[in-house]
């Protein structure tokens, strides 16, 4: 025998409401049965949640029922308590119908059977879609405006925080003493899943209480808010994927609350991490020091370590080299290799001159810091998206869609932009490319580059030098690290 199902929802929001709560609509689905005759329904109650998708249990748990032919009508007191998403509501009413089920709302009497109750439907449901996008709307709006304007905490708080009666973030020392704990870790030249064991076996737990992974570790080394740093309007989401927004619509507050780690050193574990990422699954083995930093001249392509033993009677011998990987792979550049020793001493060497502040005899050049890189491209973003905006201004206007005085503003408006991005791009560009910041960086990491440990020297040369370009293995050119 089918039964009658009503479906219930109530987000969070809604608790308070009038005729949203669940003991309301239970009243009313029951009445309204009563009067048709019909059978005392049987509940499917999602508590807490919106309607901005199907991903409700209670709705799952009613659709399952329905493709298994139990179910004769669905009831709900609205249409906005089944969805919010016209999409959504249409695929439903669809597999309703499919199963030989009828849809019923006892507010908005329609038969979703017919041509005019699927046009009704269609309707009722774009102005409940149309009311999600504005509840969307105003909700990133106060959270926009709370963000620039104060320093409450409109997120949750991340590992080593917690919020204050006040509403903003404060320290929690006894997790911070772990944050700390990752940084120095990090800075010794262990990965996530080093740091991971080691937080472990100190007791540590994650906010949800289980056991610390390379996931969780990376993702709060690489976390802001530990920085005192809190950005918002970072992501936006896409169908069912979050995506990053373009960085000028960030909104980047530093200061934002009490930082656990200086921002100067956070911006230093970034580098560690960013160099890390260079040697890929190689980072921990000491075979070869520059690996992931040795580049060919000739055609761009990385040179890999290659490890060859040869056996002759009763002796054998081992050779270590850095290869061209396009010649290995035989994508079609020359061969041409460097003894890893030969190499790696003479870096060793570099650093030392480096670091005394001694005039080298190798060509070296300083690369930008990352973060300058990254805003040296954002601006030329910029440029180029002004340039679009006054292209289409020039359409606009040859197409008769702006009189001239238009162009004439919206010229003078976008040359103010340009000239001010022009400006602020000379400012990036001067930021520190002295030698002096560099042969101090090298002074600190001289005593871990010439130890004996080769993997903390393999992560210490990684933030020193950018990278090593080999020509016909033999002429090498440097360039170091900001």
């Amino acid at each position: 025998m089918k039964i009658i199902s009503a479906y219930i929802r109530v987000s969070t929001d809604e608790q308070v409401e009038k005729g949203n709560s669940i003991q309301e609509q239970k009243e009313r689905l029951s009445a309204f049965c009563r009067a048709n005759g019909w059978s005392q329904p049987e509940y499917y109650i999602d508590d807490g949640y919106s309607a901005k998708d199907l991903n409700r249990p209670g709705i799952q748990h009613l659709l399952d029922d329905v493709r298994a032919g139990k179910v004769q009508s669905v009831l709900t007191t609205k249409l906005d308590r089944l969805s919010r998403n016209l999409l959504d509501i249409l695929q439903l009413v669809n597999i309703f119908t499919d199963h030989g089920c009828n849809y019923v709302s006892a507010s908005e009497s329609f038969d979703a059977s017919t041509a005019a109750g699927k046009m009704m439907l269609q309707l009722l449901g774009t102005f409940a879609e149309f009311e999600r996008e504005r509840i969307s709307e105003r909700v990133k709006e106060n959270m926009l405006s709370l963000a620039k304007n104060t320093n409450k905490a409109i997120y949750q708080p991340c590992y080593g925080y917690e919020i204050d009666e006040n509403g903003q973030f404060v320290i929690n020392e006894e997790e911070a003493k772990f944050v700390r704990l990752m940084f120095d870790l990090a800075e010794q030249g262990h990965g996530p899943r080093m740091i991971a064991k080691i937080l472990n076996e100190h007791g540590a737990r994650t906010k949800a209480g289980k056991p610390w992974d390379q996931v969780n570790v990376k993702r709060l080394i690489k976390n802001e808010r530990v920085a005192g740093i809190m950005i918002y309007n970072k992501r936006q989401k896409k169908g069912n994927r979050v995506v990053f927004r373009d960085k000028g619509e960030w909104i980047v507050k530093e200061n934002n609350h009490p930082a656990i780690i200086p921002p100067e050193r956070f911006e230093k574990v970034q580098e560690i991490l960013r160099s890390r990422s260079l040697a890929k699954r190689h980072a921990e083995s000491e075979t070869y020091l520059l690996t992931g930093l040795v580049k060919c001249a000739h055609c761009g392509k990385n040179m890999k370590g290659s490890t060859a033993r040869y056996v002759r009677g009763d002796k054998s011998y081992t050779y270590y080299r850095y290869i061209c990987s396009s010649y290995v792979l035989g994508y079609g550049c020359k061969h041409h290799a460097i003894h890893r020793d030969d190499l790696e001493n003479l870096i060793i060497q570099t650093a030392k001159k480096i670091a005394n502040a001694s005039e080298t005899e190798l060509k070296i050049s300083i690369a930008p810091p990352s973060s300058v890189a990254e805003q040296i491209k954002h601006i030329h973003d910029q440029l180029a998206r002004i340039e679009q905006r006054m292209q289409k201004q020039i359409e606009a206007y040859e197409n008769d869609l702006i009189s001239a005085h238009d162009l004439k503003l919206a010229r003078k408006r976008i040359e103010s932009e340009r000239k001010e991005l022009l400006e602020r791009l000379k400012e990036v560009e001067k930021r520190g490319t002295t030698l002096e910041d560099v042969r101090r960086k090298a002074e600190e990491l001289l005593d871990v580059i010439s130890g004996d440990d080769r993997v903390k020297a393999k992560h210490a040369l990684r933030q020193l030098f950018q990278e090593i370009h080999i020509e016909n293995g033999e002429i090498v050119h440097i360039t170091l690290k900001r």
